[in-house]
């Protein structure tokens, strides 16, 4: 009876762990990137009355007797299994589909690690993407022409990040000259050529405004990243010719001609195609603000002329002035992108996640992280979406992965296990009472 009832003490002992954990998991039912637990049970030692008997002549063999003398807990296992996704459309908010963990420290030597699930991340006062607890979430910083370095240290992304102006190179138009405009020449009544450049920033008769095609404003930026409008005007001196003139329009509104154009004459065919010309350079010296000078390529040789009214357009252009960092995204593979009010795109950085041979070892260390341990196995540290790591959604976290009904039904049969092991108790206790009862 005394077996028995030390039996029974062990069951409740053991179906207290089991609620424990069955607790644990309904309060963390939405926790991000919360694993839910399990708590199972083993025979924990049998005593043996009598073993077991070999059959002999005439006799057959006979089976050990043996009592149990209660359970202990055999396992409280964590699954590692991925979590629903909860959209919340916030940057810094990500999740990892796949396999591995974020890295995440609050060591200033980025040595002493943890990892974990829950991405509910932020960026702090100088810019550092922490976790609630303050940790810095680790990966690889990129330089300023975003190529990613080779050390793991905290992802940091500043608002005073910016982008160094580019100078313009290349100037790309298209589209179409009208053919019947009136032709430029000093032959006749026509207007000359020299007549219309000279009057374009002051006042054109209307003889000569017939004589351009097409009058295009394009924007190019110099070493310092200032922007200068130039005017090119298109005017008809013959039946299939045009010239192109340059104009630098400076700050009080005036059209300024630039003059030593070479090749500035375009020549088309019947079919309206261009056949001569159509590759200009153009150089502006004695910029303000001590700027370089700027010489750039003006690409036309994607012009055509046609009985239609003139529609020249800018196709393509490079340089930029200097950007602010407006925001940033996430990619799948981990890199953080920062877009710039210029409208240019580098990288910043890159998550770095890991992966272990058995993250069931791993210890929980409070906080959502988890830390190393000797049977956790070999850590693989790499890039989201290679080496058979997850990839990383942007603006989504990872919920608790707890399921609520399996989690009730844990907790039925835990209460009335634990029921029957204090019945096991109160039985044993009559039980010896009737021998002392005995007695009287």
């Amino acid at each position: 009876m005394m077996r028995s009832m030390f039996s029974g003490v062990s069951g409740l002992s053991a179906h207290q762990l089991k609620m424990d954990t069955v607790g644990n998991n309904i309060a963390n039912v939405n926790t991000v990137g919360y694993k839910g637990s399990r708590t199972t049970f083993q025979e924990v030692f049998t005593q043996t009355i009598q073993g077991a008997g070999a059959p002999q002549d005439g006799l057959g063999g006979t089976n050990p007797r043996q009592v149990g003398l209660g359970i202990d807990v055999s396992s409280m296992d964590t699954f590692h299994i991925q979590g629903a996704v909860e959209r919340t459309d916030y940057a810094t908010d990500m999740m990892i589909n796949g396999e591995g963990f974020f890295m995440v420290s609050d060591d200033p030597n980025f040595a002493d690690r943890s990892y974990t699930r829950a991405g509910n991340f932020s960026l702090d006062g100088t810019g550092n993407l922490v976790t609630p607890n303050g940790e810095r979430v680790l990966g690889y910083l990129a330089d300023e022409a975003g190529n990613l370095g080779n050390n793991i240290e905290g992802i940091q992304i500043s608002q005073g990040e910016t982008f160094p102006p580019q100078a313009t190179e290349n100037v790309e138009l298209t589209g179409t000259l009208n053919s019947r405009v009136a032709i430029a020449s000093a032959e006749g009544d026509q207007p000359e050529v020299q007549d219309v450049i000279e009057n374009i920033s002051e006042e054109l008769t209307d003889e000569q405004r017939a004589t351009i095609a097409d009058r295009q404003n394009i924007q190019v930026f110099d070493s310092l990243g200032g922007m200068h409008n130039i005017e090119l005007a298109f005017i008809k001196t013959g039946e299939d010719t045009y010239q192109v003139e340059a104009f630098y329009l400076d700050d009080d509104g005036n059209l300024n001609h630039i003059e030593d154009i070479d090749d500035n004459e375009l020549t088309f065919d019947g079919n309206g195609s261009l056949t001569d010309g159509g590759a200009i350079q153009i150089e502006l010296e004695d910029l303000p603000g001590g700027a370089e000078d700027l010489g750039f390529n003006l690409d036309l040789s994607n012009l055509k002329m046609f009985d239609n009214p003139s529609n020249v357009k800018l196709e393509e252009r490079d340089g930029y002035s200097q950007g602010a960092l407006e925001d940033f995204s996430v990619s799948q593979t981990g890199e953080v992108i920062g877009n710039f009010d210029n409208g240019q795109r580098r990288i910043l950085g890159q998550m770095a996640i890991a992966s272990f041979t058995n993250p069931g070892g791993l210890e929980k260390t409070g906080g959502n992280n988890y830390r190393e341990t000797a049977n956790s196995g070999n850590i693989n540290v790499g890039n989201p979406g290679t080496q058979g790591l997850g990839v990383i959604n942007s603006g989504a976290l990872e919920m608790s992965n707890v399921d609520l009904s399996k989690e009730f039904t844990d907790m039925i049969t835990t209460q009335r296990g634990f029921q029957a092991n204090s019945r096991i108790i109160t039985t044993s206790d009559e039980m010896l009472q009737e021998v002392v009862n005995m007695k009287r």
